[in-house]
């Protein structure tokens, strides 16, 4: 065997992802909150979005993931030794993305030799990391990984290299120092610089200023730059640096170094072509997949210790087209409060049930009563779980979908030819062109642009439609008049997703002047009053309110 076979662990086989066609998913559902607080690192936030993004439909694959994670929560000992190898990994990826210096023979030379030797010591740790698990290693991806180390290990390729680097790399990197002569014009300025020989030792010398001064031995360093060591008897002793080892100094020098290295370096040239097919790319790949879940545990453990429940979902088939969820809440609102002293708003649970009884949901509610919230936690809720990860919820069950569509309401634009009314109509339907049944569709203050009137005329359509289509959907609104006629609507309509109504519930104080939010969302027959004496006073234009202004005087 040439060198380490590929393994993924994201795909138990070949990659088969299936990419979201919404544009408007990831703001929508404000997914950077969502991504930067599944990254380990920053350089990572891309990777993340893709697997959120680009989900899959097949169970096993998700499946195969959710076992990875399991064995990282069960088992932080292996969690914190992957992080250990993920710096060692990174410095090997180092080595293939840092010059090459492809004019000087010896450089490269004395750069594959460090790369290979990198290559062999990971390879060796990640396997030692995986079997000192032992059994607590449980998925199949850590097993595959395990074992195909292993063959990798064992193959006669990984243990000539393993052999030979010890004879290699001396014949590099014993040499510690090298003498140079350097030409000065008439002002003692340097010229050139030519290498004259070199050594196996540091080199430690006196400096000419030392000797005339009788200061005692100083090692010389090379540099771009004159340091100004001390002031002896007015004079000033200078130590030069080569600190910079890309300055203009360097390719001559190298140059001159191949050269003299020519029958150390042609023997190491002949012994490394044996080993080109040696890859470190592919042990380089599994960087952004263990930084992956790594930054998933690391969200999950925060989560857990604030004392709110992160669950593996149980995945039902795609045709049951079900979400049933226990205590769901949005992780985006927690993580947003997560540094928040003050003005943090109540995180609360709320039970989800998508399935023969309904899957068509028109939500409606008081203002700020927590309807937008509930509705993007569902759509946080199915990626989470779809891509293989768990869920904020003490219990779900999640049916794959085969994309996520949002339509949210958007702000006026006067470069929209059709208007705002005009631009969500052409929104509404370009998701009618893709969704199918086993879809879920996410609409919020949709079609609020025109009377109300109007507004409940165009809504009826469109959630007839999707009962038709047999999408799952949640249409939150405040057309109270929407979710009184879901039975008409049923009714009227062939399918079989059932249209329900669900009601965020509030507690009514002081004969309808106030209202507490509970931002409990239950099924219910939607709540006639619109609070309007509440919102009035809340904005400080309830009647009583505006006649003690006009009274002032």
């Amino acid at each position: 065997m040439a060198d380490f076979a590929p393994i993924s662990l994201l795909f138990p086989d070949a990659p088969s992802p299936h990419h979201n066609k919404n544009s408007n998913l990831y703001n929508d559902l404000n997914l950077t909150r969502l991504v930067r607080s599944l990254s380990l690192h920053p350089q990572y936030e891309s990777y993340v979005a893709g697997i959120l993004l680009n989900f899959t439909t097949d169970i096993e694959v998700i499946l195969y993931r959710q076992a990875i994670l399991n064995d990282l929560l069960n088992n932080p000992d292996l969690a914190q030794q992957l992080h250990v190898l993920l710096e060692e990994i990174i410095v090997l990826e180092g080595y293939l993305t840092s010059p090459q210096w492809k004019e000087n023979v010896l450089r490269q030379v004395a750069w594959r030799l460090s790369e290979l030797q990198r290559y062999v010591d990971t390879v060796a740790m990640l396997y030692e990391v995986l079997v000192k698990a032992g059994d607590a290693i449980q998925s199949e991806g850590f097993k595959k990984l395990r074992s195909h180390l292993e063959t990798t290990m064992n193959g006669e390729t990984f243990q000539h290299l393993k052999q030979e680097l010890p004879e290699l790399l001396p014949k590099i990197r014993d040499i510690r120092s090298i003498t140079i002569g350097i030409n000065l014009d008439l002002d003692m300025r340097p010229l050139s610089a030519t290498l004259l020989n070199t050594h196996n030792d540091p080199f430690i010398h006196e400096t000419m200023i030392s000797r005339l001064l009788g200061l005692g031995k100083e090692g010389i360093e090379s540099s771009s730059r004159l340091h100004d060591a001390r002031h002896v008897s007015g004079l000033k002793e200078y130590q030069i640096e080569l600190n910079d080892r890309n300055s203009p100094f360097m390719p001559q020098l190298f140059r001159d170094l191949s050269e003299l290295m020519d029958d150390t370096s042609r023997p190491v040239v002949r012994a490394l072509k044996k080993y080109t097919q040696v890859n470190s790319q592919v042990l380089v790949a599994l960087k952004m997949d263990i930084a992956f879940y790594l930054g998933v545990v690391k969200a999950i453990e925060t989560v857990r210790s604030a004392g709110l429940a992160m669950s593996q979902p149980d995945i039902m088939p795609m045709s049951t087209r079900k979400m049933s969820i226990k205590d769901m809440y949005n992780i985006n609102l927690f993580f947003q409060q997560l540094n928040k002293v003050k003005d943090k708003t109540e995180i609360v649970g709320n039970d989800v049930e998508f399935g023969d009884d309904g899957r068509i949901f028109i939500l409606t509610g008081p203002n700020q009563g927590g309807k937008t919230t509930y509705t993007t936690a569902i759509g946080l809720v199915q990626l989470l779980g779809q891509a293989g990860l768990h869920v904020p919820a003490t219990q779900a069950e999640i049916s794959p979908v085969d994309a996520i569509y949002t339509h949210f309401a958007t702000e006026e634009r006067p470069n929209l030819e059709a208007g705002r009314l005009g631009e969500e109509a052409r929104r509404l339907n370009t998701i009618f062109e893709q969704a199918t049944r086993h879809s879920l569709v996410l609409l919020n203050e949709s079609l609020a642009s025109t009377s109300a009137t109007e507004s409940l005329f165009l809504a009826r359509d469109v959630v007839r439609a999707f009962r038709l289509l047999g999408a799952r959907a949640i249409f939150a609104t405040h057309l109270h008049d929407l979710a009184e006629d879901c039975d008409v609507m049923n009714a009227e309509t062939e399918g079989d997703s059932k249209i329900i109504s669900v009601v965020s519930q509030v507690q009514v104080i002081d004969e309808g002047q106030q209202i507490k939010r509970t931002y409990t969302i239950t099924p219910a027959p939607p709540n006639s009053k619109s609070y309007a004496l509440e919102l009035a006073a809340r904005f400080g234009i309830s009647f009583e309110q505006l006649k003690k202004t006009i009274q002032r005087d």
